[in-house]
């Protein structure tokens, strides 16, 4: 299989996601004004998104050590990759729970920076990590995202940075 793009469409608007030899590598997250394509993909991780999307608790099965190795990760970015894949659907950890569960205790502005550039959001669930003092912090371009996000997981979430 070769590295390719797929499209697919929820609620939230059409989601673009690049797989390559099966593996997701990229994600961007829906956006009502990307334009939904006459036919949309029939991948196993369109289809799982989709589903999450539509509210479903999804388990993406992801192969977190593949993707650690195709992106190149630093043995830190590694260690704090694994940890935030293991973060419950619709709970969320705050960046210092993170570093202690990635063993990297004290350096909770610098898992801040992981969260920060990680290419997958949902997949890798960056939305359930929050400040320490239990507000949203961050969330990309649209920090409200966080906030959908975390509601749609059924998270309890107070709208302490009101951006709801």
């Amino acid at each position: 299989m070769a590295r390719r793009e797929e499209i697919y469409g929820t609620s939230f608007g059409v989601g673009q996601l690049v797989v390559d030899d099966g593996l997701p590598v990229e994600h961007a997250l829906p956006d009502l004004r990307r334009a939904r394509p006459p036919r949309e993909s029939s991948d196993r991780w369109c289809d799982l998104l989709r589903r999450y999307f539509a509210g479903e608790e999804v388990d993406f099965g992801f192969a977190v050590d593949r993707y650690v190795v195709y992106a190149h990760m630093t043995p830190f970015e590694a260690d704090v990759v694994r940890a935030l894949a293991r973060v419950p659907y619709g709970r969320t950890a705050s960046y210092r729970d993170l570093a202690v569960a990635a063993g990297r205790p004290h350096a909770y502005r610098a898992v801040g920076s992981v969260m920060a550039r990680n290419a997958l959001p949902i997949i890798l669930p960056c939305h359930r990590i929050v400040r320490s003092d239990g507000t949203l912090g961050q969330y990309g371009d649209d920090p409200a995202w966080k906030h959908r996000l975390l509601e749609l997981e059924g998270a309890d979430v107070a709208c302490a940075d009101r951006i709801c």
